[in-house]
């Protein structure tokens, strides 16, 4: 069954389940959800209705938990129905996550259980709202995008799957059930445009770009190779041949491996660990049927969002249903009532209304950060590389991510060859106390790969061979001299001499990256594309669209303090550290230099 996500006002996101409501103006006294819950659990426990109890209890733990750990620019009230639904909206997904494992795993009692649980969540819901109720702004333009996101990615492989999402992507747009591989060409060049799958470690997507007249044919496209696939043996056997060559393209990029690599060390019991691409003894023994079987698994209606910008909703959901994406209500894990979600926005600015918090639960994934360190010799590269991470955050701590990505900011950085280079991040601190210092240092830039539930944080840099220690050294001193605030960084903790000042960062780093960091994001926004997948991506993960402005306002209240206090959190935790090319001088002297600044490897 189709749903509606809306808000009313100017703006709208609209969406297929039910996990999103209008805030009407209140012309009466009425009960909240909280206040329903608290009066229920008397019930229940007069009643002794235990599957009740437990539920009732857990939902109010977590709002306890939520207004007790609730952070600047983010609040949350009991008292709002918004808020409580987007906890038991989390609930809902937390039960969704475990009812798969327990069928996965033949456990019928516990998928009773859960179900049960499930449909008391459920109850607390307000009620859906009809297509009527839901406004939308035209945005005139000259084409519209289209999206379907698929919750799968390599951190859900396991040893008999690795690489499948990796194969999806490169399959797609090839045959399905009604189209041949020729006829879906075919249609790909008459509609011309922009149409591209891509596969990433949280989801496989599925994107075009065309002219509103082309919208249905695009869209059918689009079914037609995320519902009804077919994986032929020839198709297969084409890829065996193909992988190869691209693992060993990947292989011989430094700016392309050492990230995989960075993720695998970093997480080594597996999930965000597990291979983007596809391994080569995989390709050995995948078949046709282990393809479909796969799809048969992911491409769930609970897994899907169906996202477009430039679109009228309501003509978006008739597409939907024309195409196939209504008639997915029979998997076994989608319980009545739930579908595939279809967001759609006129604006390109859709704003769900609601404080829902972010709550993609992952039981079955959860990703364990390990750290470590790998080091390859290779002593005939022009440059070593050697990067180093660390532990940060995912979507679900949303202050959090906000910070880290203005520490990302703060630090910047880029090549030597543009350093000082007009518009290109000449003031943050890699470029003024790095690059802009040490001739010897060819690039040294921060990055943050972000993910639901976790993230890893730290820099990246590459010199001349023979210098990689000192080359950590320095790296680590920027991290050290941003988490040290406002006092000065003790002269053992650095073999360099210092030319700029070792103190934390000033006001005004914080004010300028604050700024970079807005402008960035309002930059690019400007892009159908990436709303589109903005808007997929979000209402995927945490189940509701973040406007502009919201995210505009939790950057201003970033403290300076705050950014110095997520940099010592990073070196709380182990590190990752990597380095290719002449590794010889670093594999003896990185233990000590990671114990001048407190970095724990």
């Amino acid at each position: 069954m189709f749903r509606q996500i809306a808000q009313r006002g100017t703006r709208s996101v609209l969406g297929m389940p039910v996990r999103w409501y209008a805030d009407s103006p209140a012309t009466e006294a009425v009960q909240t959800i909280h206040a329903r819950l608290k009066q229920d659990m008397k019930i229940a426990m007069k009643a002794r209705d235990k599957s009740r109890l437990t539920t009732v209890k857990s939902i109010l733990s977590d709002i306890v938990y939520a207004e007790k750990n609730q952070s600047a620019g983010a609040s949350f009230s009991k008292d709002s129905d918004a808020d409580v639904a987007g906890i038991i909206q989390r609930g809902i997904k937390q039960r969704n996550d475990s009812i798969r494992s327990y069928q996965d795993g033949g456990r019928q009692d516990l998928v009773d259980i859960e179900e049960a649980e499930l449909r008391i969540l459920e109850s607390y819901l307000p009620q859906q709202l009809s297509p009527k109720q839901i406004e939308t702004l035209r945005n005139p333009g000259h084409f519209t995008a289209l999206g379907v996101y698929v919750d799968a990615g390599s951190r859900y492989e396991d040893r008999r799957t690795s690489g499948f999402a990796h194969l999806m992507d490169r399959l797609a747009f090839r045959n399905s059930e009604r189209l041949s591989s020729t006829e879906s060409v075919a249609m790909i060049e008459r509609l011309g445009g922009s149409i591209m799958s891509s596969s990433s470690r949280e989801c496989i997507m599925y994107q075009a770009a065309v002219f509103p007249h082309d919208v249905p044919t695009a869209l059918r496209l689009l079914a037609e190779i995320t519902l009804r696939p077919k994986f032929l043996p020839e198709d297969v056997e084409e890829l065996r041949a193909a992988v190869p060559w691209e693992l060993q393209d990947v292989e011989s990029k430094p700016e392309m491996f050492l990230p995989e690599k960075m993720h695998e060390i970093a997480f080594q019991t597996g999930t965000l660990g597990n291979p983007l691409l596809c391994p080569l003894s995989q390709l050995d023994t995948v078949t046709s049927e282990a393809l479909h079987a796969y799809h048969k698994q992911w491409y769930r209606p609970e897994r899907i969002v169906v996202a477009a910008v430039g679109l009228e909703h309501e003509t978006l959901v008739q597409l939907c249903k024309e195409n196939g994406y209504g008639d997915l209500g029979s998997s076994p894990s989608c319980i009545e009532g739930k579908g595939s979600w279809i967001a759609s926005s006129r604006d390109g600015a859709a704003n769900s209304g609601t404080k829902a918090k972010n709550g993609s639960a992952l039981t079955r994934n959860q990703a364990v950060y390990t750290g470590g360190t790998w080091f390859d010799y290779k002593p005939n590269m022009d440059f070593s590389q050697v990067y180093l991470g660390f532990k940060s955050t995912g979507v679900d701590d949303e202050r959090r991510l906000y910070l880290y990505a203005t520490l990302q900011m703060l630090l910047g950085g880029g090549g030597s060859f543009s350093a000082g280079g007009p518009g290109k991040g000449m003031y943050s601190r890699l470029y003024t106390r790095v690059l802009n210092q040490h001739a010897w240092i060819e690039s040294c830039v921060a990055f943050h790969h972000c993910y639901t539930d976790t993230g890893l944080f730290g820099i990246s840099a590459s010199c001349g061979p023979r210098n990689e220690y000192a080359l950590l050294d320095v790296i680590a001193t920027e991290l050290e001299a941003v988490a040290s605030g406002k006092g000065r960084l003790s002269l053992r903790s650095s073999l360099r001499s210092p030319y700029a000042s070792q103190e934390g960062p000033t006001s005004l780093e914080v004010r300028r990256a604050k700024n970079q960091l807005k402008s960035n994001l309002l930059m690019n926004l400007e892009s159908r594309m990436v709303q589109l997948e903005d808007l997929g991506r979000q209402i995927q993960v945490s189940g509701r669209k973040i406007s502009a402005d919201t995210m505009v306002n939790h950057i201003e209240s970033i403290t300076t303090d705050e950014i110095s206090n997520v940099a010592r959190e990073l070196l709380e935790t182990p590190a990752t550290l990597l380095t290719q090319g002449y590794t010889e001088n670093i594999e003896k002297f990185y233990p000590q230099v990671a114990a001048n600044h407190g970095i724990k490897i």
